[in-house]
């Protein structure tokens, strides 16, 4: 009797998970009804769980700006792996005359945005001791890859990417979104406003952001998914520089957690965002169920607030999910 008992309360729980499961996809499903125009796509391993297209390709491409600072992080971390730099190292050491920044400055630094690097290569603050957003600190990051290895950053990223069969995925390659779509026909153009252009974007010329390595990334959500599953799968980076790479080493504001090389980590959620010329994206993992979330969008209007908001609901939901897989596991 007493085993009855457990059985249908195993068999109760069990049924709400699953009605759970349905509710949170309706849910992520019912978001995306209006206001949204782009794609989204959740996997586990190799299992789908939900995707979804206002689109009419379905390898479309999107700009993914910032998505780029885990794959720079990810070539600053193999060339540790084959002792040609140390994260502790100054930065100048790899870095021409003309390149040179504030010899405080350390490698890791620039990686964990707490380098409190300007533009003037000056400092805000002591480096190490704050955390401040710095795209220029990732350009500078690939001029020491630049240097480095004498290859240009996009040969040395592509290559990067064609070795994890990211076949549809490129960086920057023209110097406006127009013209990158006469190159590749399914990059979808922004739907960018006037209020939702940013100051690197000159009136309605569509000029997008030069700096590759911090930047410059143009992808679509089935390749992300792949990075995604294969990086936090081990099978690009060894286990001890994966480690060192998502490892929360300081808080962050933008993007919200904890900030480790190229990724934010709350435990639960390892994700970026992108946020550029009209277009907003957000790539997250969560360990615990090897769940994979892409969400490309080709339109935003230019208040980080509003613009991500529906971005963090669908996130919520997704961590809440539990794969087939692992439900098929639960009933043996």
């Amino acid at each position: 009797m007493r085993n009855s008992k457990i059985l249908l309360i195993l068999v109760i729980c069990f049924s709400f998970l699953v009605d759970f499961q349905n509710i949170a996809l309706f849910s992520i499903d019912f978001l995306t009804h209006r206001d949204f125009h782009g794609v989204i796509l959740i996997e586990s391993d190799n299992e789908k769980i939900f995707e979804k297209s206002t689109l009419k390709e379905k390898n479309s491409q999107f700009l993914c700006a910032s998505l780029i600072k885990q794959i720079t992080s990810v070539l600053i971390l193999k060339e540790v792996e084959r002792e040609n730099l140390k994260l502790s190292d100054k930065a100048n050491k790899y870095l021409d005359e003309s390149q040179k920044i504030d010899d405080q400055i350390e490698i890791w630094h620039l990686m964990s945005h707490c380098s409190g690097i300007q533009k003037d290569s000056s400092v805000r603050f002591d480096p190490g001791t704050a955390y401040e957003y710095s795209n220029y600190g990732y350009i500078i990051l690939g001029a020491i890859l630049e240097n480095i290895t004498k290859t240009p950053f996009s040969k040395l990223a592509e290559n990067l990417l064609s070795e994890q069969g990211m076949k549809d995925s490129f960086l920057i390659d023209a110097p406006t979104l127009s013209e990158i779509q006469k190159r590749h026909p399914n990059f979808e153009l922004s739907a960018a406003s006037d209020r939702s252009s940013f100051s690197y974007v000159e009136k309605d010329d569509e000029r997008i952001f030069p700096g590759n390595s911090c930047g410059g990334l143009i992808s679509t959500a089935q390749d992300l998914s792949k990075w995604n599953r294969r990086l936090n799968g081990r099978e690009i980076l060894p286990y001890d520089l994966y480690k060192m790479m998502i490892y929360p080493r300081i808080r962050a504001d933008f993007p919200e957690g904890y900030y480790g090389y190229g990724l934010c980590n709350d435990e639960k959620e390892i994700y970026h965002i992108g946020y550029a010329c009209g277009y907003k994206s957000t790539m997250s993992y969560f360990p615990k169920t090897r769940i994979s979330l892409i969400i490309l969008e080709n339109r935003c209007c230019d208040d980080y607030e509003k613009d991500f908001r529906k971005h963090r609901w669908i996130r919520w939901l997704v961590g809440l999910l539990v794969p087939e897989s692992l439900l098929a596991n639960q009933r043996l």
